[in-house]
């Protein structure tokens, strides 16, 4: 009876064997960051998130190289403004352990924005850039929503505009940017943000990408400094995901010889 069910070796025989091309693998996103070439591309703005500026703030020698390698590009919205400006407001007193090195990077980065070494860039309120605006919110909320099901997290009550509006506004600003037919970069490690990037079609780096860059500019920063940097800069906050983190300090070794680099030059 238990043979009933299966094919008999002269059925087996008569079937065609299947002559559609198998679909090609899709590189995982890791490979497609370490694919990326690391050499500084200059764009017209790049537009960086709170939590990655204030990850740079933590080391302020980091923070003044990676201005000084991107200079006026690199420019920020009145959200991510506000965001930073808020957290240097709270006093020492009510810093405690859970969000004192976050304070202590925004006192850094305020003073950068008071000195005028980093722009601010207001998103104009149309009806066009609302729309925008409330688009990328519902999917920077789907993306968590989807996230703290597969952990078994219970959503945040916090409001979207109030939890995503620096993300938010950043990701709008370079989708304008775009639309105004300019070259641009997204500047975050959040993982919703670079997914909705590249729904809408913009590039995007992380903190650990940025110190690759300057380890690609100049051939006196060692790797395994660099690394040990990025681990330090993103362990308490603004983490980048962990199919997205560098494993090693290889990563951040610069591949140049003699002027040249195969992986920087071969995207070109």
């Amino acid at each position: 009876m238990d043979d009933l069910g299966r094919p008999s070796p002269k059925a087996m025989a008569l079937r065609r064997p299947s002559l559609q091309p198998r679909p090609q693998s899709q590189p995982s996103r890791w490979q497609k960051v370490a694919s990326q070439p690391k050499r500084h591309v200059p764009v017209d703005l790049a537009w960086c998130d709170t939590g990655t500026l204030c990850s740079l703030g933590l080391r302020p020698t980091m923070l003044k190289k990676v201005l000084a390698l991107y200079g006026t590009s690199l420019v920020i919205t009145d959200a991510v403004a506000r965001e930073i400006r808020s957290m240097a407001s709270i006093p020492n007193v009510a810093r405690n352990a859970e969000n004192r090195l976050r304070c202590n990077s925004a006192d850094v980065i305020v003073r950068k924005l008071d000195a005028g070494e980093i722009r601010e860039l207001p998103l104009l309120a149309t009806t066009e850039t609302l729309e925008m605006l409330d688009r990328v919110l519902r999917q920077l909320d789907a993306i968590e929503q989807r996230q703290n099901t597969a952990a078994g997290r219970a959503d945040d009550t916090v409001r979207s505009s109030q939890k995503h509006a620096g993300e938010a506004y950043s990701i709008v600003s370079a989708m304008r940017t775009v639309g105004h037919q300019r070259s641009t970069l997204l500047l975050t490690n959040d993982n919703g943000a670079t997914l909705v990037a590249e729904r809408n079609g913009i590039a995007w780096k992380h903190t650990g990408q940025l110190l690759a860059e300057l380890g690609c500019q100049d051939p006196l920063l060692d790797a395994e400094f660099l690394n040990e940097n990025f681990n330090q800069m993103t362990s308490k906050f603004a983490t980048v995901p962990a199919e997205l983190r560098p494993g090693s300090s290889d990563f951040f070794a610069c591949r140049q010889k003699n002027g040249s680099c195969t992986l920087c030059d071969a995207a070109v």
